[in-house]
């Protein structure tokens, strides 16, 4: 691991390192007590090894030779090569030095010597139990650097739970601040408004620091999957190697979850689908061991997550040919299409194996996303390789919108989803009845009426506001009654009556006490495009048919 890895880590290894002495003490002062109690002699090797492993990752080599020593001893009394009164204080003497270095590495000092200690350690398991004087110069550097004031707890353990609790907590305040703008909007009273203001900034910082509290690198994910990718691959009788890169990009634990199983799917899908066998990619003159990257980024309000490889890529003629066979696809399929159907399960796997090939795999990673409030894409050119890129938000509890009004009735559209905001003439709006369209430049973009959409009586406006939204490259743009303002907004479950609908995505509550919808801007979309396909079906039938 390089410096700027283990300066990334340092505060983690320095809080877990703490967590493994305190137990490694513990247990020997059982085991002092208790000697037939094997079991705490386990607990201390565990512990031991485990501390001497993550020294190692972090270049602390003197800890590390010191734990490896310690380790010899400890497999020693195991097997009754050396009797544990005769080592027990040395032992203690060893976790002192440990806890010592610990503490200096926190204070970017350089770690303790432990080589007297090791040699000591050494010369006991060779049976000579004499220390010299190497032994009582050890000793009396260990208690001179251990004669200082106890160290202040710089960090502790907390429950998810309890993280959780404090979230629902900061939302409750920030609703309850939105209502108590409203009534400084009413009363207009200076004294209340300067203490509505100051209130307004604590809720602020505390809703940072409590989001920031919650926040966990993607590397937890991230360093499960080299393992897998080697097992996987061995198994295949491939030759792969897993990149990995921003694993220090940090994002809502909530999302980390969710994220985990989606991964899992492209990683094994790129395996097995991908990267060719050494034969194959000998044949195709590329190195016979094949490159999978897995990197994650960071935008102003969302993390962007990559799977590639530098294998087969995607056949899209072939899929099309799939597509087409089971009444998927049409012959007129754009490339779009081509590659929604592939998120939409289908397979163009020849075979099916354990791994992978039903084609479900991409459907439920699609499905997954989206429920987070994000989006995922492929690219992919034949014989180069694949990517797929997953962009979702950095966390699922607080969200910017837009408020607009709808018949009476206000909505939010998630601000990540606007593009632009536009108010066009009534005679501007171009087509017939479902399949209506504004002219933007040089493009059209598709209208919905969300008056229409939710069943209520149609507005006449002579200018007309419209709010462009996007995902991916699609637009569209949904015809409002009025635009209003943006809103920082706390995300609530919709109830069981409408949770199945397909037009909201959740609901908040304002200051006022009123329940806000959501908008759900990808089925919006999808909304729109089953429309417009099934009006240009129906159209296409309604042609007249010529005798050529």
């Amino acid at each position: 691991m390089t410096t700027k890895d283990t300066a990334k880590y340092k505060d983690l290894f320095l809080s877990e390192g703490r967590e493994h002495l305190e137990a490694m003490n513990k247990s020997l002062l059982g085991l002092e007590k208790s000697p037939e109690r094997v079991e705490f002699l386990n607990e201390i090797f565990r512990h031991t090894h485990t501390l001497k492993s993550m020294a190692a990752t972090m270049n602390y080599d003197k800890m590390a030779r010191l734990c490896h020593a310690t380790e010899d001893v400890l497999d020693g009394i195991k097997k009754k090569k050396v009797k544990l009164d005769d080592v027990i204080d040395l032992l203690f003497e060893c976790f002192d030095t440990l806890e010592i270095s610990i503490k200096q590495i926190s204070e970017d000092k350089e770690e303790v010597d432990s080589a007297p200690l090791v040699e000591r350690l050494q010369v006991l398991l060779a049976g000579d139990q004499g220390g010299g004087t190497k032994e009582k110069k050890g000793k009396k550097e260990v208690m001179e650097a251990g004669s200082t004031a106890i160290d202040k707890i710089s960090s502790i353990e907390v429950k998810v739970e309890r993280l959780d609790t404090l979230m629902n907590l900061a939302e409750e305040l920030l609703i309850n601040k939105m209502r108590l703008d409203k009534i400084k909007g009413d009363l207009d009273s200076p004294e209340l408004s300067a203490a509505v203001d100051a209130l307004g900034r604590l809720v602020a910082d505390l809703q940072f620091n409590v989001m920031q509290s919650r926040m966990v690198p993607v590397g937890f994910v991230f360093d499960r999957f080299p393992r897998m990718v080697r097992d996987l691959a061995k198994q295949q009788r491939k030759e792969v190697d897993l990149h990995m890169e921003g694993s220090d990009i940090e994002l809502d634990r909530v999302m980390i979850d969710e994220i985990g199983e989606s991964l899992v799917h492209l990683l094994r899908n790129a395996v097995d689908h991908g990267i060719e066998t050494p034969q194959e990619r000998k044949k195709a003159n590329k190195p016979s061991g094949g490159t999978i990257k897995l990197t994650a980024t960071r935008t102003k309000s969302s993390a962007v997550i990559q799977v590639s490889d530098d294998g087969a890529g995607l056949d899209w003629e072939y899929i099309k040919s799939v597509g087409i066979k089971r009444g998927i696809l049409s012959p007129e399929a754009t490339k779009e299409e081509v590659t929604d159907s592939i998120f939409s399960g289908l397979s163009s796997t020849k075979q099916v194996t354990a791994v992978s090939g039903r084609g479900f795999g991409l459907n439920i990673v699609k499905n997954k996303i989206e429920s987070l409030g994000g989006a995922i894409r492929v690219e992919s050119e034949p014989k180069k390789g694949t990517t797929f890129i997953i962009e979702i938000p950095l966390t699922l509890a607080i969200i910017k919108t837009l408020f607009v009004q709808v018949g009476g009735k206000v909505y939010a559209v998630p601000l990540v989803s606007v593009e632009r905001l536009v108010t066009v003439n009534r005679e501007d709006i171009k087509g017939i009845m479902d399949h209506e369209a504004i002219v933007l430049g040089e493009e059209e973009v598709l209208i919905t009426r969300l008056d229409l959409l939710f069943g209520m009586p149609p507005s006449a406006h002579k200018k007309q506001p419209i709010v462009i939204i996007r995902k991916d490259q699609e637009k569209l743009g949904l015809a409002v009654d009025a635009l209003m303002s943006t809103e920082e907004i706390v995300i609530k479950p919709l109830n069981r009556l409408i949770r199945e609908n397909r037009y909201f995505s959740g609901c908040t509550i304002v200051g006022s006490g009123e329940v806000i919808l959501i908008l759900d801007v990808a089925n919006l979309m999808l909304s729109r495009r089953v429309q417009k396909t099934a009006k240009e079906e129906k159209e296409n039938l309604s042609m007249p048919v010529t005798a050529g």
